[in-house]
């Protein structure tokens, strides 16, 4: 081996050296493609699982980064962004994704945004399809949850993570659907320090208030509660004109509004009332108010929404409303609290983020969010 031989192999292994000695620099999340989340310098506190359709496009992943930086600046929470690809659009992997990714550092939120994630099946009947996240809202793998013909079987299950769905109707154009997010991601960044009074507006039918009328009303201890029950349809556009913290319906539903009167069609509340309804925070308590029309009847697998005019579709076309829960809200009738109502309001109204009010509770059934899980009330 001659002596320029030798000098090349002893810079080469110097180089090598160097370059083992300097910081890592993860690849940027929205790269990111392989099946395991990338490495990070600062753990997740929010993970943030992009569809694969929106993958290359600049104008969204810079919204969702001012939504990043905005939620750092806010709650000091450290956030990762993933893009999945095709193969990996399954519910399974993004289970897994999740629980891999809380193994180093527990995660508080997680934000699924793309209506084509593979989303498991809660209910599926005539036409109304709901999907489950307690696949990713329990985590344990498979053993925290059960699945039949039908879907996901609920029971009591205790949430480790605020799992929060951000999809837009699959029929509109890629166009329409990138409007739709950059709308919402917009909103969540610029409107997080809004100040709203300490109201609560709850309509409710008294065919289904047995129990969750006392539930709704333990929460004058901790706001201003405006309770009408059984309003009429006058009553229901005059509400409209105030400002509330928090805004709820009960009744008979559907995915595109609630039966807020005992007198059939006497009050009927429409999701289109959300358009211009003043609140940071709406709920729907009823069945397949978590849910959404679709163009295919009961075939035991979730099928893309058809209809614009469902509750979660209003996320991006309200102005106010930054995050809505869907679901059984007050359900009740268990040695234990499992309900949105008891377990979550309590703990928001005093300040903590929808995430962290949700995490460790104990709830029966899917209780969809739709939105900003870092959402928390300024009074």
């Amino acid at each position: 081996m001659n002596r320029h031989t030798r000098t090349r192999i002893i810079i080469s292994i110097l180089i090598l050296f160097m370059v083992s000695q300097l910081p890592f620099v993860s690849t940027p999340a929205q790269h990111t493609t392989t099946t395991q989340p990338p490495a990070l310098e600062t753990h997740p506190d929010l993970l943030i699982i992009l569809s694969p359709q929106y993958g290359q496009d600049t104008d969204i992943h810079t919204a969702i980064q001012a939504y990043q930086d905005a939620v750092r600046n806010d709650l000091g929470w450290n956030s990762q962004r993933i893009t999945i690809t095709p193969h990996q659009n399954t519910y399974h992997f993004i289970d897994q994704l999740i629980e891999t990714t809380n193994t180093n550092h527990p995660l508080k939120a997680c934000l699924m945004v793309g209506e084509d994630l593979s989303t498991p099946l809660a209910g599926d009947r005539d036409y109304l399809e709901q999907p489950s996240i307690l696949p990713w809202a329990a985590l344990g793998g498979t053993t925290a949850y059960q699945t039949s013909d039908h879907g996901i079987i609920c029971s009591p299950t205790k949430i480790d993570i605020c799992i929060s769905l951000l999809y837009p109707t699959s029929d509109h154009s890629y166009e329409q659907k990138k409007s739709s997010l950059l709308f919402a991601f917009q909103k969540f960044t610029s409107q997080r320090q809004i100040t709203y009074p300490t109201t609560t507006c709850v309509l409710e039918s008294s065919d289904l208030n047995t129990h969750s009328k006392t539930l709704y009303q333990q929460l004058n201890s901790l706001s201003t509660l405006f309770y009408t029950q059984d309003p009429t349809d006058a009553e229901i556009r005059t509400t409209l004109t105030d400002r509330y913290a928090a805004f709820f319906v009960h009744g008979h539903s559907t995915p595109a509004g609630t039966d807020v009167n005992s007198q059939k069609n006497s009050g009927w509340f429409t999701a289109e009332h959300l358009e211009s309804l003043d609140t940071p925070l709406f709920g729907a308590d009823g069945c397949y108010t978590a849910g959404w029309w679709s163009n295919q009847p009961d075939n035991n697998h979730l099928d893309p929404s058809i209809n614009t005019g469902w509750y979660g579709s209003k996320i991006f076309t309200s102005p106010t409303i930054q995050v809505m829960a869907l679901g059984l809200l007050s359900q009740n009738g268990f040695s234990q609290p499992v309900s949105f109502i008891e377990n979550v309001m309590p703990e928001l109204l005093q300040g903590k983020t929808l995430a962290e009010a949700m995490i460790g509770d104990d709830t029966i059934g899917d209780t969809i969010i739709v939105g900003d899980p870092t959402f928390h009330f300024t009074f």
